[in-house]
Order: C-alpha cells, then structure tokens, then sequence
C-alpha cells in the first residue's frame, strides 16, 4: 500500500473548495427550533453532534437520529466531531426517555400530516464506549426491547458501534431483534488504516460475517455505509461492495464526507452526480440496495428507503 494514498499527505494547495451546489436547501433554524421542544431529558441527536447538512430537512419530517449512551465517543476518529470526553454514566431510565422522545416525534408527524401519517421507522444510534465491557450493547437491547413494548408498528434500526468485535456484544443486539443492524465502514480498504486506525476493514467484514451467520434473516436485515471524497478509486468501491454482499449486507448508503472545522482529515475531491450514478448501477448489477447522493448520510431517509426496498421486493 503506497503512503501516497494517506489524505493527510496531499499538499492544502492542491484540496479543492467546496462547491456552491453541494448543500441542503432546508433551513437549519427549522432544527434549532424544534430541537428545543423535544423532551430530550439529558439524551442529544447525532443530527447535532455531528452537525448533519441534513438536520433541517429531517426534523421537518418530525425526524431525528436519537443517541443513548451519552454523547462523548472513546474513539478518535479522523472524520468524526462527536464530542471526546469523559463517558457519562449509563441511565436506567433512558428507555422510558427515548419512548418520550418517540412519542413526541410521533405527535409531530400526525400534526404536520393531519393525522395521515404517525412516525413508523426510527434510528438509534449511540457513541463507542470502550469504558463499557459490552460497549453498551446490552443498553441498545433495553431500549429496543422497551420500544418494543409500547410502539408495536415501529420499524426500529440500530445503527451500531463495534464493540470491539465481541461475539457477546453482537448477541445483545440480535436478541434485541431490531429491523435493521446498521454499521458504517466508512472507507475502502486500501485507505483504512489513516481514515480509521482504531479498527480495521478486515474486523468490519467479520462484524457482518457474525450477525450474517447468527440472525434470522427474515426478520433482520443489514447495512452499511461509506464516505466518498477521501481518494478512493471506483474499482475500490465495487470491491467494497461485493465484500459487503458476501457477509450479508443488502443496503448501503454513500455520501460525500464533508469535513468538519475542528477535524483534520481532507476532502480529497468532491463526487459528481455521474459518478454516484455509476455506483447506483452497479449496485443494482448486484442485487444490493444502495442510496447514493452528495448529501446521503447513514440515517438519511431510512424510513423511506426501508420501505421502498420493501415494495420493489414485494
């Protein structure tokens, strides 16, 4: 693997600008002024912490991506702006908040539908927690399972951490019997090792390779997700995607990677719409689903998606 291929490399001279069309045109006062009426009660949005060009558009939707577990990651990922700090305790009562907070939500939807519409699909998503001995699995499973309880018709996606590859971990989660396991791999192989060096492609491979062989397939589906802009090769990606399908993976999302102030990874180049077109074809040429625009981000429309996918296979 050449050094040349680290995106920390390339001289600030030779790093392109942002192009004025790759923006949603949603507000983003629509978000800081739903946000402050959500009953929140201690718990954040990845929507915030990881300051989502898409935030206005979703939360009009009566959308949000809910975190648990807190909102300080124990990881230092080049591309991520979630907060690193010191870990806060794990709440017992965060069931009941996220059931206050899917409530909310719900009402929001009916509301802005005229009562058409209720909230039918949710992503929870939580920060690494290596402090945890479970990285906080077993935290997932009780929310879920609390959910599960009261809101019978949610469509519930779990967009997971790694923890750190523990068997034990990863049957949490399936007991959970979530719709949707979702983790993001984020990058080609050959540009792991500088866009995420706390974990390898070959451990995110396992990861699908084990909930693959141990889920019930009818009841839970998986996906993945990557960035787009960091120096990858279209052949880099295909191969991704293949990997991706031989583990069990069925949907994918791509996005441009856009890089936040406080982080130090480059934008290598931006993708034009011909290029997400290819990887669109080539996707359907091998029977993954797979959303793909400058603006895709892993929770983006993933009740949508979800259910267009459901209605092709039906």
């Amino acid at each position: 693997m050449s050094e040349s291929r680290s995106p920390f490399l390339l001289p600030e001279n030779d790093l392109p600008a942002l192009p004025k069309w790759l923006r949603n045109s949603y507000p983003k006062y629509k978000f800081d002024q739903l946000i402050k009426k959500m009953p929140l009660d201690g718990m954040t949005t990845v929507c915030e912490e990881a300051k989502c060009p898409n935030r206005g558009e979703c939360i009009s939707r009566g959308i949000v991506t809910v975190m648990i577990l807190g909102s300080n990651c124990t990881r230092a990922c080049t591309f991520c702006d979630v907060d690193r700090d010191q870990p806060l305790q794990v709440d017992p009562d965060e069931p009941r908040k996220m059931l206050n907070m899917v409530e909310y939500m719900d009402s929001v939807i009916q509301e802005q539908s005229n009562g058409k519409e209720s909230l039918s699909y949710l992503v929870i998503t939580a920060p690494t927690r290596d402090d945890l001995f479970d990285g906080g699995a077993s935290q997932f499973r009780k929310v879920t399972e609390y959910l599960r309880e009261h809101k019978t018709n949610l469509r519930i996606e779990l967009l997971i951490p790694d923890f750190q590859n523990q068997s034990f971990a990863f049957d949490e989660i399936i007991a959970a019997e979530p719709d949707m396991i979702c983790f993001d791999i984020q990058t080609v192989k050959a540009l792991y090792k500088w866009i995420r060096p706390g974990f390898t492609y070959e451990k995110a491979l396992d990861l699908f390779a084990y909930f693959n062989e141990h889920l019930d397939k009818k009841k839970i589906s998986l996906k993945s997700g990557m960035m787009l802009g960091l120096g990858e090769k279209p052949d880099e990606v295909v191969s991704l995607m293949q990997d991706l399908l031989s583990v069990g993976v069925e949907y994918m999302t791509m996005g441009q990677y856009l890089k936040a102030p406080s982080m130090q990874l480059p934008v290598v180049d931006y993708i034009e719409e011909e290029q997400y077109q290819f990887y669109r074809e080539q996707a359907k040429e091998l029977g993954l689903w797979l959303q793909a625009s400058p603006l895709t981000r892993s929770s983006y429309l993933a009740d949508k998606f979800f259910e267009e996918s459901s209605l092709d296979v039906n």
